[in-house]
């Protein structure tokens, strides 16, 4: 489902800021699935999912977490550097 973490510099201040972050997932992928991926693999508590294609026509999900998980918990989870 996940192919891959988005690590920019944007997706660090979406993380830091407003407890979002920014993965590519497969293109049969969608929010139900991606939701319960996350839930039972991850153990997070999903707000809400947004899924959009790139224009390099990868579908992106930018995925907005409860304020109960912290920027370094999340970052820790997916191997990112905040």
């Amino acid at each position: 489902m996940i192919v891959k973490v988005v690590n920019s510099e944007k997706a660090s201040r979406l993380l830091e800021r407003e407890n979002k972050f920014e993965v590519i997932v497969d293109k049969s992928t969608d929010k139900d699935s991606l939701h319960e991926e996350l839930r039972t693999i991850y153990g997070l508590k999903v707000l809400k999912i947004n899924i959009m294609y790139t224009p390099r026509g990868l579908k992106k999900a930018i995925i907005t977490l409860s304020k109960e998980h912290t920027p370094d918990e999340i970052a820790t989870k997916f191997g990112l550097v905040v």
